[in-house]
């Protein structure tokens, strides 16, 4: 069968051997060049996503892209049949397709390796993926590409960039405008107290992106700015979580649909007279700050208030620590190959020093204050691994920060939905929504590692089994520098 596409299922092609619980269809009438307009997966335990618990012998209804119905398969009549492709689901556990809530794939155009690393995504379970910040000339064509399934990939949306002048010298920015000056084009655009914000966001939509990301240098006014226009012309902005002069708690307070990097929540603790020296040039770097300062929890408590989705990384805070560790004791860890020259650290302001005790603890307590946690990896597995980052991600929040299974799966799919604003389309299996569905063969409610038992990934109708896999011979260059 064609990687990704739907031929007529038998049980002589699905029940494959040594596959307990492997996929059969009892019945297959073709519905047209991409298989029958009805398939139903008869008797899975399904974990919708909405935070219910499993429930066992479910019949789910796929009709074209959508779910058209979840049921007791015993209550399904002869009319529900009639047509339909049946598929012997049983002893399988189906979840809602999964979200990567940050990901960089062409900060510097190269279809080869953004196809390499979203071919990855798809087969491990990732219906979704959200671009935080890259080339849109290459990110507009995945796009595409992926919602029209001309390649095995998550539905990609991604994001314009909006930041102050001083960031535009970073290399990332130059490697994703090449060829124009960047903050200057309309998916990297310089803002001031002076930038018309309308024609910003109406630049930036342009693009075709599903959102804007505030990065840097930008003030807590120009940034409500940002936010109410873009609300106006009903585009979501993603925020870092310190834009520097804007902290933690001002960007909380600005509107914005979700804040990047959980780490930078202490900025909201960094003692003023220690602020204002950075922003005036005197001191730059990372600065000790107390995490436990009210202050912190009050940022906290702001994102519950207006449904702000926390997109914490902490698997970049994990590697960071990592590779100090290595440096620090000559430990022989295995280096990825950074491309181009390194990246300039050194703007204006101080960020607070944060390891990964420090990253997990804050994401314990915003998960315990009710703020909806996404999993969010901006970064990538080593070009040999044959599973994405998201699963490390997740492996995180459950085994790190305590989550159980069920609220980490639920921060994995539906929380990572209302951060992308489509929570009404994608995140939960429930009828009428895309049919984005994973089967494992284990019980996700055991652990990180029953991920790995992906036997079949559904994106919007179409089917992708683990099986047909390949990881194929990494692309130069496959590990995109992050932010």
């Amino acid at each position: 069968m064609p990687s990704g596409g739907r031929a007529i299922l038998s049980a002589a092609i699905l029940a494959a051997p040594g596959w307990p619980g492997a996929l059969s269809a009892q019945t297959g009438p073709e519905g047209g060049p991409n298989g029958p307009a009805r398939i139903i997966f008869e008797g899975a335990t399904v974990i919708d996503g909405t935070g219910a618990g499993p429930r066992a012998g479910l019949a789910i209804v796929v009709e074209g892209e959508e779910i058209s119905a979840i049921a007791p398969a015993g209550e399904l009549g002869p009319e529900a049949r009639e047509g339909a492709e049946i598929v012997d689901a049983s002893g399988l556990f189906a979840i809602p397709g999964l979200v990567e809530a940050h990901t960089h794939v062409a900060t510097s155009a190269n279809r080869a390796r953004a196809e390499f690393l979203l071919n990855r995504q798809l087969y491990g379970g990732v219906t979704t993926a959200r671009d935080m910040a890259g080339d849109v000339r290459s990110l507009m064509d995945l796009q595409r590409a992926s919602l029209v399934k001309e390649i095995p990939a998550p539905d990609l949306h991604f994001s314009a960039l909006m930041a102050g002048p001083e960031f535009f010298t970073d290399p990332r920015t130059v490697s994703s405008a090449a060829g124009e000056t960047p903050g200057e084009v309309s998916w990297m655009q310089a803002v001031t107290g002076e930038t018309d914000v309308a024609e910003a966001v109406t630049l930036a939509r342009g693009t075709w992106a599903t959102g804007i990301k505030t990065y840097a240098a930008i003030d807590g006014e120009l940034l409500a700015a940002i936010a109410a226009e873009a609300g106006r012309q009903g585009v979501p902005v993603w925020s870092h979580t310190h834009v520097g002069p804007a902290r933690a708690l001002e960007v909380a307070g600005a509107g914005v649909r979700s804040m990047s990097h959980v780490c930078s929540i202490g900025s909201a603790a960094i003692p003023d007279d220690v602020f204002r020296e950075g922003q005036e040039g005197k001191r730059t770097g990372f600065v000790d700050v107390d995490l436990n300062d009210p202050a912190v929890d009050a940022v906290f408590a702001l994102m519950k208030r207006n449904g702000t989705v926390l997109d914490a990384t902490i698997r970049v805070v994990v590697e960071v620590g990592l590779r100090r560790m290595a440096e620090i004791d000559s430990v022989d860890l295995p280096r990825r190959p950074r491309r181009g020259p390194p990246i300039d650290r050194r703007r204006r302001g101080v960020r607070p020093r944060c390891e990964t005790a420090d990253a997990v603890a804050l994401t314990r307590r915003a998960w315990e204050a009710g703020v909806m946690v996404a999993t969010g990896t901006d970064g990538m597995t080593p070009p040999d691994n044959a599973f994405p980052a998201l699963h490390e991600e997740i492996r995180l929040f459950h085994d790190d920060v305590g989550m159980p299974m069920l609220d980490a799966l639920r921060a994995a799919s539906f929380h990572g939905a209302v951060a992308l604003g489509m929570e009404d389309a994608i995140g939960t299996l429930e009828t009428g929504k895309h049919a984005n569905i994973v089967f494992l063969r284990e019980d996700p409610l055991t652990g990180p590692d029953s991920l790995q038992s992906v036997e079949l990934t559904m994106k919007r109708g179409t089917l992708y089994y683990r099986r047909d896999f390949e990881l194929g011979e990494p692309p130069p260059g496959t590990e995109p520098p992050g932010d």
